[in-house]
């Protein structure tokens, strides 16, 4: 049903009037109780007042002295009728012998059980107890309010008075005169408007109201708009609004024509998926205006490079993409992507700030990359990220290779949640020796995968995956509290293992990590010395104070602090002397070198340090007696590898550590 402007007028008063009348009403009680709320108040603060008073003089003098104070306080103010005060149910004095009965449960208010307003107009008296002292005895008479209802509701029927006549007549006549002017000025003049909009008649002469004198104006001016209007939507449904490049909308109609006509020619032709290395920093550090400005100027630059019959498009907040259509062959092909990214890599200076610029670029050719926009922008992407992979600040070529790996990756990610709900990564355990005794007296805990196929998955596989797409967080927190329950397992059967924990970097940097840490130990009532946290050197690419609070945290636990593969990644003496680090572990890595002149120096070289530094030094890779005597004759501390056992389920384990103290 559709209605005319006068309906719409018309409801709209009616609701207008109704709004008015339900804002009054609202007003109207809400003001009511505040007053109500006002004078309750002010009845309870003189009472409590009064109370005091009374006290404070029944210490010193007779009760009797405080009638006159109860005559003055009745007789000035207007809500009461009369003030008594009684002892038990007996009146001592009132100011009216009329109130000499105390008050009955229904005419004494005891407790805001209902609203004030109610109250004040069925409640005839409040009271409180007034405490004094005979001795060391506390006793108390009670002091009642006889409230004067009379005064009370003379004060709301006032204010009634004056809401009927201030929120109800003069709204009335304010709206019928509201009404009048509506018609006259706004409901006529867009009526006549609409006929002239739907009916393309004569054009209404000028409006008294100059908003729509303005729309009778713009109406005449649309009309002869809408054509060039409509050309300059077109456009810009077709350009990214920052850069003036083509958006992914004009990519996808101009790569289609491109394929057609490559498809018909037998040509080639390479798209490239262009990606600002760090340029979240430079948003963060300088700003979104700055890094805005930033994006046009290299959009600019990227467009003056390639020649006009080339497609230039951003598709995403630092991501363009380029396609090449005429270019000789391969090497033509890099000489254009060299100057791309030499180009980018100038230095910029923007609003007086000097930036630098890198980019990586994959690269996609069709046909053999992909026969349709899709597969080429998901490819050219995965070869973006393998350049970024491989260091940034470069290009790399799309192969069924990479797309074979990307492929894994997905897969791999993808399984690794349900696998952990569904039991399917369990702990291994080697055994950590003596080098002396060649006693076993802890162990390191080993996540492995068997997938539902029954099918082994290498460690080496998918914690770097885990790693890079944040499940390391989830999984390490299960291999934390599944090594600490094993921990109080032993404890409970008087076995005196210690138990060594990977922990990924991100894993540390979370929040909650020392927290979680201190919950399992307390929980499960073990040993914190018999803990020790593995982790390695690449967390401390991120030195910073709340790094160094958190490792300050996990000591105070008790808990050891083992720095793994040492020597093999970003290692730097200031770790071991600004970090409380207590062992050090010697990748396998250098202990198959153990006899060669350099490799002997290395190994050496980092156990004397670690003595000297008082750091435990357990060596990785244990594989053969010679190596276990080399370590002997260092003064090595700990070994562990496959000469005494490889890592193994818990009951095989639990064996080897039962035979090792026959």
């Amino acid at each position: 049903m559709k209605l005319t402007i006068k309906q719409v007028a018309l409801s709209l008063m009616l609701f207008l009037i109704s709004s008015m009348y339900m804002f009054f009403a609202h007003y109207y009680f809400t003001q009511r109780d505040i007053t109500a709320e006002v004078l309750i108040s002010r009845i309870k603060s003189d009472l409590s007042e009064l109370s005091y008073i009374i006290s404070k003089q029944v210490k010193k003098e007779p009760i009797e002295t405080v009638k006159p104070l109860l005559d003055r306080k009745s007789a000035n103010t207007d809500y009461l009728n009369a003030i008594a005060i009684f002892k038990g149910q007996q009146v001592v004095m009132s100011t009216d012998h009329r109130y000499i009965t105390y008050p009955n449960a229904n005419e004494l208010y005891t407790a805001p059980n209902v609203d004030n307003f109610t109250l004040l107009h069925s409640k005839q008296a409040l009271k409180t107890d007034v405490h004094y002292f005979e001795g060391k005895i506390k006793k108390y008479y009670t002091l009642i309010f006889y409230i004067d209802k009379a005064f009370i509701k003379q004060n709301f029927v006032e204010a009634k008075r004056d809401f009927i006549l201030f929120f109800i007549l003069i709204p009335i006549i304010f709206i019928a005169i509201v009404w009048l002017v509506l018609g006259r000025l706004i409901v006529k003049p867009l009526e006549a408007l609409r006929q002239y909009a739907y009916y393309n008649s004569k054009l209404p002469a000028p409006f008294k109201v100059k908003e729509i004198e303005y729309i009778r104006a713009s109406m005449v001016q649309t009309f002869n708009r809408l054509a060039q209007e409509k050309e300059e939507l077109y456009k810009l449904s077709r350009t990214d609004s920052l850069s003036g490049l083509a958006n992914r909308s004009y990519l996808n109609e101009r790569v289609a024509q491109i394929i057609d006509l490559s498809n018909r020619e037998k040509k080639e032709f390479a798209l490239l998926f262009l990606d600002l290395d760090h340029f979240k920093s430079i948003n963060d550090s300088l700003g979104h205006d700055i890094g805005d400005q930033l994006l046009k100027s290299i959009a600019h630059e990227i467009k003056r490079i390639v020649r006009l019959n080339d497609v230039v498009a951003r598709v995403g907040g630092d991501e363009f993409v380029i396609v090449l259509t005429h270019y000789k062959g391969e090497l033509e092909l890099y000489e254009i992507i060299e100057r791309i990214q030499t180009q980018l890599m100038k230095p910029w200076v923007i609003k007086t700030y000097p930036i630098h610029v890198t980019s990586s670029i994959g690269v996609t050719v069709f046909p053999k990359d992909g026969n349709d926009i899709i597969s080429l922008l998901k490819n050219a992407d995965i070869a973006m990220y393998e350049a970024k992979a491989r260091g940034r600040r470069g290009y790399h070529f799309f192969t069924e290779a990479l797309n074979v790996k990307t492929q894994e990756y997905i897969e791999i990610t993808n399984s690794m949640r349900e696998a952990l709900k569904n039991g399917n990564f369990k702990l291994y355990y080697q055994p950590l020796n003596d080098v002396k005794t060649g006693e076993i007296y802890g162990a390191e805990a080993l996540i492995r995968w068997t997938n539902s196929a029954n099918e082994y998955i290498s460690p080496n596989l998918f914690i770097p995956i885990a790693e890079q797409n944040g499940f390391i967080i989830e999984l390490g927190k299960w291999v934390l509290e599944t090594a600490i329950k094993q921990l109080k397992t032993w404890q409970n059967n008087d076995v005196a293992l210690k138990i060594s924990i990977n922990v990924a970097a991100l894993q540390v940097q979370q929040q909650d990590f020392v927290s979680h840490l201190k919950f399992l130990i307390t929980t499960n009532e073990v040993q914190a010395s018999n803990i020790s946290l593995e982790i390695t050197e690449n967390v401390f690419l991120n030195d910073s104070e709340v790094l160094h609070k958190t490792f300050s945290e996990i000591k105070a636990l008790g808990v050891q602090i083992s720095l793994d593969d040492f020597g093999t990644g970003y290692s730097s003496l200031s770790y071991l002397k600004t970090f409380p680090i207590d062992i050090l572990k010697i990748d396998k890595a250098f202990l198959d070198d153990y006899d060669t002149e350099a490799g002997a120096i290395f190994i050496e070289t980092i156990v004397n340090m670690a003595n000297t530094l008082k750091l435990r030094v357990v060596a990785e890779g244990v594989e053969t007696l010679p190596q276990l005597t080399y370590l002997q004759s260092l003064n090595c501390h700990c070994y562990q590898g496959y000469y005494c056992s490889q890592p193994v389920e818990i009951n095989r384990f639990n064996k080897l550590y039962s035979e090792s103290l026959l």
